[in-house]
């Protein structure tokens, strides 16, 4: 970490789908929306009211943006920790800036819902330290079969029974 690197976490909501920036070979790359609405109760109404949401684009690198594209969908609940950066642009001669969250981690929030952890193995050396082998962006992430066949028949799901959870708590 560098001196006055901001460094924070923030719960919400995907607001979109994750997007592959880069090209294939190049070091993996996505980015997303994540929105943020924060909620208080207010006792005299009696009721929980929602503030304004806060939009910030997330941008993950290398293994985490290989993991996060096949993992996150738009409206999961997740958090996000990393570091708070300005990106500068101009165009057409007008300068032009943007808040964006470096991630250092991203995972589901566990509060809203349940989740299924499948490690991923990819030889001796892992992607953020330039394996060579197959390109993380046209290899599916795969789990070891040992992983796959010593799990109990009671953790391993369905992509249904996954949804059928999601459906239940997203209310």
């Amino acid at each position: 970490m560098s001196i006055n690197e901001i460094k924070t976490t923030v719960f919400g909501f995907m607001g979109t789908q994750p997007t592959r920036l880069g090209q294939s070979g190049s070091t993996p790359v996505c980015s997303f929306r994540l929105g943020s609405t924060p909620s208080y109760y207010d006792a005299a109404a009696g009721v929980w009211k929602r503030k304004s949401t806060t939009w910030l684009t997330v941008k993950a690198f290398r293994t985490l943006a290989v993991n996060a594209l096949a993992c996150l969908h738009k409206g999961d609940p997740v958090m996000v920790s990393g570091s708070l950066v300005t990106e500068e642009w101009t165009s057409d001669g007008q300068p032009h800036s943007s808040l964006v969250l470096v991630a250092d981690g991203i995972g589901h929030d566990l509060a809203r819902g349940q989740d299924t952890f499948t490690r991923i193995r990819s030889g001796d050396a892992s992607i953020d330290e330039g394996a060579d082998g197959p390109d993380p962006w046209t290899t599916p992430p795969s789990s070891s079969p040992s992983e796959t066949e010593s799990a109990p028949a009671s953790s391993v799901s369905s992509a249904d029974d996954r949804t059928s959870v999601k459906n239940s708590n997203a209310g």
